[in-house]
């Protein structure tokens, strides 16, 4: 066998056993909750961790000061597990992950969720200056006063975190939201919420909704300009994107297979020779 075709077949070798190895590695887990990342308090909410048919056990782990520790174990339909809280309580705020086994070993852990719990304390009043019907092109800012000492706030738009603040020490309990050049698609339904920054997953109940206004130059009347939440945007599932990856590196290992019989048959005809 000559230098050249050994060398490709050892190189062929090396790369078919990488291409077998990721495919055997076990896929990355989803973790989703039914309520989105914020749960009122006293309300149900069920967490659903989905892997491939191969899953023996779900494992469940929650980041509690800095350290994980195990939630909950279950045997799965195979196809992911649901883990429901029927009432959640501020010590279910928090940062999830979790797992799944199969006879190869554990997996790797899901992209974290968080769950914040609202509802802890009292809410906000929102209020805009200089009002709440704004000309485009123009600045507005958004208001949120706290009912208790709270140094951190969050600004939804129609259901969409929008801004974070921290409190100013001179400003008291008021968190200010600026927007310097107002747009159509800026007007909608705001809320605020407020907590404190060393219990970031523990907030206040909502504001009362605030609807902001903005008229556009040539129409008579204020312009209410409503984003729906509408759905989120579809998202394809890490189990099948890692499905379609494992066929990819299958493929490619077949191909650098038959590559290799290709270069061998020729070697062993050249040296059969006439």
């Amino acid at each position: 066998m000559t230098p050249i075709l050994s060398a490709l077949l050892s190189l062929g070798l090396y790369l078919d056993q990488r291409i077998w190895a990721q495919a055997a590695r076990p896929l990355r887990p989803s973790l989703k909750s039914d309520k989105g990342p914020l749960v009122p308090l006293g309300t149900s909410v069920t967490l659903t961790c989905r892997g491939p048919n191969e899953s023996e056990m779900y494992i469940l782990e929650k980041v509690q000061r800095l350290r994980r520790r195990i939630t909950k174990k279950l045997q799965p339909p195979r196809t992911g597990a649901k883990f429901s809280i029927p009432s959640v309580t501020k010590n279910d705020a928090g940062n999830y992950s979790c797992f799944y086994t199969i006879s190869s070993g554990l997996s790797e852990p899901s992209a974290p969720l968080d769950l914040v719990v609202t509802g802890l304390y009292n809410a906000p009043s929102l209020s805009a200056l200089p009002s709440s019907q704004v000309a485009s092109g123009h600045s507005v800012t958004l208001q949120c006063q706290a009912e208790g000492w709270h140094d951190s706030s969050a600004l939804y738009k129609d259901g969409v975190i929008t801004q974070y603040t921290s409190k100013n020490p001179k400003s008291g309990n008021q968190f200010k939201f600026s927007i310097k050049t107002v747009s159509p698609a800026q007007g909608g339904t705001y809320l605020c919420y407020t907590f404190q920054k060393n219990a970031s997953y523990e907030w206040s109940a909502p504001s009362a909704p605030l609807v902001l206004r903005v008229r556009v130059p040539g129409v008579s009347k204020a312009h209410d300009h409503f984003q729906s939440p509408g759905d989120p945007q579809a998202m394809t599932s890490s189990v099948s994107n890692y499905t379609v990856s494992n066929i990819v590196c299958l493929s490619l290992a077949g191909l650098v297979l038959i590559i290799l019989g290709v270069l061998l048959a020729e070697a062993w005809y050249s040296r059969k020779g006439p």
